[in-house]
């Protein structure tokens, strides 16, 4: 299972790397589920990150579905559910770890 993480982290990081110069905002937004990815497998090896790195990773997540949403020239919707749900299981993982 975290082998599988490893490989979606290089992976987004790859497909980030490739898309930066031509979408910027994309890049951006496959860094952020690159970052999502990293926290949560170190959280799932039991090292986890402290709280106040999953609330800079909710606030990053949710301000990357609003510039999904309504700042982009072609909004891209899809990208922005991914970031909202994403947001949503890193506030899950928080109150997870607040136990």
């Amino acid at each position: 299972m975290l082998i599988f993480y490893r490989i979606l982290i290089i992976l987004m990081l790859v497909w980030g790397t490739l898309y930066l110069a031509a979408e910027p905002a994309y890049s951006v937004h496959l860094y952020l589920i690159a970052l999502y990815l990293f926290v949560t497998y170190f959280e799932l090896s039991g090292n986890p990150f402290h709280r106040w790195v999953y609330h800079l990773l909710i606030l990053l997540l949710l301000a990357n579905a609003g510039m999904q949403f309504f700042f982009m020239g072609e909004p891209n919707v899809l990208s922005g559910f991914v970031s909202l749900f994403f947001a949503f299981f890193a506030w899950q993982a928080v109150r997870r770890l607040s136990r």
